[in-house]
């Protein structure tokens, strides 16, 4: 998936690598770097071509390292969770793709929660639910990372992040703070660090909860997850790929109505079962995931006037 940068001299005998980009004056990347890693095997849809650099640290240190030297390399920076929200088209990121789900680790004490950014969410909540920390059970069975679900403010059925954070670390112009919930500008879906309002990486997230029985906790976990499984389609997927509007039928109901179940641009389609999932069949066709989300997008306009925003992330 990639080679790593050595960071000693070059060789002045040899021909410098077909398509090399670095320039004289860019600095040298750390040896933990990989350049040109394909991303269709970092992302739950399995498209993505090839990031220019990309880290995996396993520390916060590490993350600091890294998106210091890319701001030095003056490179863009795309953080990744664990990929469930996420599509890179095929030309891949020209910039730096930082994973964080190296970042693993969770605290529990009183009635909160304190969770690296790599740890996984359902993981964290049936962690929670086996301890009798109550709040987060509506949570298990959605993918992603405690990062992720912060910063797009993960949600469902009526509930959301937003309702059960206190606080975020976020490493910021190469410091690490703490920021509030209140402070996150979260709304539907969506947060300042989503929004590019703040410049920042989630590293940590401090929860509060509250305690309960663990088999009660641990019930509604498994409705969660069984009403999850209910009504969403199996297979490779980003989960929803719209918001929903902010009045009127849902997203999923527009698409619906819009014709949109079952169509399909190449290897990828709109389930039959539910019309805000599209279900890859391929790898690494992130022309055809695009495509079908302009079609999709389109008929719903042409059909009712309403222009639907993106719940994924789309980097083109």
């Amino acid at each position: 998936m990639g080679r790593t940068i050595v960071t000693g001299s070059p060789d002045a005998s040899r021909p410098p690598e077909s398509g090399h980009r670095e320039t004289l004056s860019q600095p040298r990347p750390p040896t933990a770097i990989r350049e040109d890693v394909v991303l269709d095997g970092y992302t739950s849809l399995r498209v993505g071509g090839p990031a220019r650099f990309f880290a995996e640290p396993t520390a916060v240190d590490g993350v600091s390292d890294a998106v210091a030297w890319a701001g030095e390399a003056r490179l863009s920076v795309a953080v990744l969770g664990a990929g469930t929200n996420t599509v890179f088209d095929d030309g891949g990121y020209s910039g730096l793709v930082l994973s964080t789900r190296g970042l693993r680790g969770a605290r529990f004490g009183g009635t909160r929660i304190v969770a690296a950014a790599g740890e996984p969410l359902s993981r964290l909540v049936w962690a929670a639910c086996e301890r009798g920390f109550s709040g987060l059970e509506w949570a298990c069975g959605i993918p992603g990372t405690i990062g992720g679900a912060v910063a797009m403010n993960a949600g469902a059925g009526g509930r959301d992040i937003a309702a059960v954070l206190v606080s975020a670390d976020v490493l910021s112009s190469g410091k690490r703070v703490t920021v509030s919930a209140d402070s996150l500008g979260f709304g539907y879906r969506t947060s300042s660090l989503l929004a590019g309002d703040l410049r920042g990486v989630v590293v940590e997230a401090t929860f509060a909860l509250r305690r309960d029985d663990p088999r009660a906790c641990l019930d509604r976990a498994r409705s969660s997850i069984a009403e999850r499984l209910s009504r969403l389609p199996v297979g490779a997927s980003a989960g929803c790929v719209f918001r929903n509007p902010d009045t009127g039928p849902t997203a999923g109901e527009l698409l619906d109505c819009a014709g949109c179940k079952g169509l399909r641009v190449g290897r990828a389609v709109v389930s039959t079962r539910h019309a805000n999932v599209i279900i890859n069949e391929g790898v690494g066709n992130a022309r055809d995931v695009l495509e079908l989300i302009d079609r999709m997008k389109s008929r719903v306009l042409d059909a009712f006037g309403v222009e639907l925003r993106e719940e994924v992330v789309i980097h083109r």
